[in-house]
This record gives structure tokens, sequence and C-alpha cells, in this order.
């Protein structure tokens, strides 16, 4: 019975559309401020990921690598 209750719950919330497919996305996801669907929101957070790997370098001679951010690009290795 707690498993059918759980399922009415769910059925039962309000849905919205992605911004990217507009497919539809639960209330709750919405109440935690994401306004994309779970595939769409994973495939974004991959890209991310991925250009972030290639924004590391020294930042001064011979020091550590670390995390550069597109305002840092000028004043690299100085």
């Amino acid at each position: 019975m707690v498993k059918t209750l759980r399922w009415m719950s769910i059925l039962q919330m309000p849905i919205s559309k992605c911004n990217l497919c507009k497919e539809h996305i639960p209330e709750g996801r919405l109440s935690l401020g994401y306004v994309t669907c779970l595939v769409c929101g994973e495939a974004a957070a991959n890209r991310l990921a991925e250009s972030r790997k290639k924004q590391s370098a020294p930042a001064y001679n011979k020091g550590a690598y670390q995390y550069i951010t597109i305002n840092d690009i000028k004043t690299i290795g100085r």
C-alpha cells in the first residue's frame, strides 16, 4: 500500500517542460532551481566538465597546475 501511495503522489505532481528538449519535468526538480530535464542537465554538466579539464596550467614558473578562468588567460605564466 505504501508503494501505491508513493506512485500516486508522483503521478499527481505538476509538470513543466524542459528548456532544451521540451520534455516534461517534475515540479520537485523545478523547485530545486533546475530548468532542464535530467538527461539534458547531465549532458550540459558533461560538456562543462570536459571544457574545464582543458583549463589548467601552471600559474607561474615552476608552479603547480591550477584551474584557469577566462579572465586569467592574458596573465598566465607571468
